[in-house]
C-alpha cells in the first residue's frame, strides 16, 4: 500500500466521521484517488458526504 493511499484513507475517514471540515475540492480529489487505488467502499462514503454537503456553500466557494 502506497503512502499516498494510507494518507488518503486516513483523511477520508476523518472527513466521513466529522473530525475535520471538508471542502468540496478535497473530497472529490480523495474520491478520485481512492477509486484509482481500488478502495471503492471508502470512496462511496465520500460520495455520501458530498451528497450531504450544503450545495449553496459549495457554490459560493467555487464562484469566488
Amino acid at each position: 500500500m502506497s503512502l499516498e493511499r494510507v494518507v488518503a484513507r486516513g483523511t477520508a475517514r476523518s472527513l466521513i466521521n466529522g473530525s475535520s471540515a471538508p471542502s468540496y475540492e478535497m473530497v472529490i480529489s480523495l474520491y478520485k484517488l481512492l477509486m484509482l487505488e481500488g478502495d471503492a467502499v471508502l470512496a462511496a462514503g465520500l460520495l455520501d458526504l458530498v451528497a450531504s454537503m450544503d450545495l449553496s456553500e459549495v457554490e459560493s466557494i467555487t464562484h469566488v
